[in-house]
């Protein structure tokens, strides 16, 4: 739905916020409003009609809907000028990621990363939300273009997003940290990962499990922790068997973690399953 839509019940732009459309209950979200929430909103959707550059009004008027609008001000507490320059700096970055915009980035232009299996969504958590499995003992820094590293990121921030059920707003995460050794860690594209996260995708984060960790994980983990503001970082379990399933019941956990799930990712199948609008 547009950003100036009025046939919505819970995206207008006199929305109360009082629509109870949406299963979620958590206050700031669609159906949980304040008053002072609900204005907020209001002001906020108003400065962005108020942009005095037509390309960025255009793309907030077909993407920034009540929802989307609402995380970027949780991410900043409703503070709604920091909240405004959250989501411009977002247009902007979805207008002019390496000069083609996040929209035309599809599975071809970052296939190799793609299929080799890095990272890819399959079941989900106790509270429903999808879960992201990464492993990063299929990459190696030193045999990848670092810019398709980028664009694999945001075409799996892409995929998530598209892909979430209409009450659910978050995806889990599971890091599963099984046979990575030095040649594996990239620093840099982890920093841009989470900046990218953190700016762009806000609120778009549940749980965060790092499965099989070793004391060079543990190295890295007290480098990357910094980066993370204190929500995130709260957000990170370093699990094993018995953890995992305080995060994913066993018929949905795979088999490698402790769970009963047989599943195993398969590039081919994977891609030729899902929507040709996302993977195309």
């Amino acid at each position: 739905m547009s950003l100036l839509s009025r046939n919505s019940g819970s995206i207008s732009k006199s929305s109360s916020g009082l629509s109870k459309s949406s299963s979620l209950s958590q206050s700031g979200h669609i159906g949980n409003l304040t008053q002072e929430q609900t204005a907020a909103l209001n002001q906020t959707k108003d400065l962005i009609l108020k942009i005095d550059e037509k390309r960025i009004v255009e793309y907030a008027e077909g993407f920034f809907d009540d929802r989307m609008v609402l995380r970027f001000l949780r991410a900043r507490k409703f503070d709604i000028d920091a909240a405004f320059q959250m989501i411009l700096a977002c247009i902007r970055f979805r207008l002019d990621f390496q000069d083609v915009g996040v929209d035309a980035i599809t599975m071809e232009s970052c296939k190799r990363e793609a299929v080799a299996g890095k990272a890819y969504i399959h079941g989900t958590d106790v509270q429903g939300r999808p879960i992201v499995i990464v492993r990063p003992r299929f990459h190696d820094p030193s045999l990848t273009d670092p810019q398709e590293s980028e664009r694999f990121i945001v075409f799996m921030m892409e995929h998530c997003r598209k892909t979430l059920p209409p009450h659910i707003e978050q995806v889990s995460l599971i890091f599963d940290m099984t046979g990575v050794s030095r040649k594996n860690m990239d620093l840099k594209t982890t920093k841009y990962m989470i900046t990218v996260l953190q700016n762009f995708y806000p609120e778009s984060l549940g749980s965060v499990l790092i499965y099989n960790s070793t004391w060079l994980v543990m190295g890295v983990w007290k480098v990357v922790k910094p980066w993370l503001d204190q929500v995130t970082a709260n957000k990170v379990t370093f699990a094993d068997d018995k953890t995992m399933k305080n995060f994913v019941s066993e018929n949905n956990l795979l088999v490698e973690y402790g769970g009963k799930d047989k599943y195993q990712f398969n590039a081919d199948k994977y891609y030729s399953g899902v929507p040709e609008g996302i993977f195309q």
